[in-house]
């Protein structure tokens, strides 16, 4: 009986550092790779530095009121909105709900912004907004949501149990 349990227990162990072995494996590798484009993004770093300085330069020529410190960081192709994955949909699902009528995206947008605590005025953030609540909307159309048809659409929930798939 001993020694089945210790060949098992062996085996497991085995299994463990097999999967730890790989894992090394994979960082070492991660780390080769990231450590052969460190010069590259040293060069670039440069380059961004001198690229900043050289629009501070210019800006303060066309605009000498402007504050570079007023500007905020953006990063590219990553999601510039203020809200966790999931929370804009829902957010002006809730608020469809609390209106119960018909809503331009526009205006949903508006109110899930105020109602995160935002600037409704700011105008980027809103229509990023509305961009995210449009495609949102679109996706569960005919199963959760419909809008009017034509121009300036509006959206409103429908009923429970009311899809246009099963009315069909």
């Amino acid at each position: 009986m001993g020694y089945t349990n210790l060949r098992t227990n062996l085996e497991s162990k085995f299994a463990d550092w097999l999967g730890e072995r790989q894992t090394i494996e994979k960082d070492i590798e991660d780390i080769e790779a990231a450590y052969a484009k460190l010069d590259e993004k040293r060069e670039r770093l440069e380059k961004v530095e001198l690229l900043l300085e050289s629009a501070k330069v210019i800006m303060g020529e066309i605009a000498p009121g402007w504050n570079p410190k007023s500007v905020r960081p953006s990063r590219k192709f990553v999601s510039k909105l203020p809200f966790d994955s999931g929370e804009v949909t829902r957010m002006a699902f809730d608020v469809m709900r609390e209106e119960s009528r018909e809503m331009r995206t526009v205006e949903i947008a508006r109110l899930v912004v105020q109602r995160k605590g935002l600037d409704p005025k700011e105008r980027d953030l809103v229509a990023r907004v509305k961009t995210a609540i449009d495609a949102s909307l679109r996706a569960k159309q005919g199963k959760f949501v419909d809008c009017t048809e034509g121009y300036g659409r509006k959206w409103f929930i429908l009923p429970a149990g009311a899809s246009k798939a099963s009315s069909l």
